[in-house]
């Protein structure tokens, strides 16, 4: 009789660990999905920070155009005003 006893406790030990087991691998699925959807996420997110980080390259370079242009147009306009007092200067010198 002791041995049915000691049977039926072997049994039971070894069915509640595998009812352990189950549930430690229900649990670990759920890790193992939230993870892979974190990784998923993060992948997205580098993608769109390397499109950001292109972007702004692409916005930094054509600022640098744009105050290229506004230096050639400054030098232009100086020009432009040495030349209209150089010639009003010598409008001032002629007698009407």
């Amino acid at each position: 009789m002791q041995r049915t006893l000691s049977l039926d406790k072997d049994k039971e030990l070894k069915e509640a660990e595998d009812v352990v087991q189950e549930e430690d691998r229900g649990a670990l699925g759920k890790i193992e999905e939230m993870v892979g959807k974190l990784l998923t996420q993060h992948q997205e997110l580098k993608g769109e920070r390397d499109a950001i980080l292109v972007s702004l390259e692409e916005e930094r370079e054509r600022g640098r155009r744009l105050e290229e242009k506004l230096e050639i147009l400054s030098q232009d306009k100086e020009k432009v005003k040495t030349r209209i007092d150089q010639l009003l200067h010598r409008l001032k010198g002629i007698d009407f």
